[in-house]
């Protein structure tokens, strides 16, 4: 079951995130985004290092430019999100459903793909390096051409 999430609240955990970073967690508090309804939102350029965002949906979110280095994403359902030179060094999106989403020129060194769906994503200019693909669902040998793998 997704939850809702107001817009208002949503800022809040943003910036209690925030401060939570800059104090390396001695003050604010890490983002709980688990299980959110976050379909179709603007997050460009949030700054989601480290959360957790396992089970949320944001299909058709605009996440160019976001921050998700380490983040938990398993399971999360991103289906025609765009994520556009957005860093998802080192995150778990395994399980994810990244159908048709826009990960050009996205950092995904290191991350954690396994059984994710990626069938139709744009890969154009991806790193991949280290990236752990096993199982993937959907990945082309043409998306792979279009992204770095070294």
């Amino acid at each position: 079951m997704l939850r809702e999430i107001p817009l208002d609240q949503l800022k809040r955990v943003l910036a209690e995130h925030r401060a939570w970073l800059d104090s390396d967690g001695q003050s604010g508090e890490k983002a709980d985004l688990s299980h959110a309804q976050l379909e179709g939102l603007s997050l460009w350029s949030a700054d989601l290092r480290e959360a957790d965002l396992s089970f949320a949906s944001l299909q058709g979110a605009d996440m160019d430019h976001a921050r998700l280095r380490g983040a938990n994403l398993r399971h999360v359902r991103m289906e025609g999100a765009s994520l556009w030179q957005a860093n998802l060094r080192d995150a778990d999106l395994s399980y994810a459903g990244l159908q048709r989403a826009k990960l050009d020129h996205a950092d995904l060194s290191d991350a954690n793909l396994h059984n994710s769906d990626l069938t139709g994503a744009s890969l154009w200019g991806a790193q991949l390096s280290g990236a752990r693909l096993e199982h993937a669902i959907g990945i082309t040998d043409e998306q792979l051409k279009n992204a770095h793998r070294a």
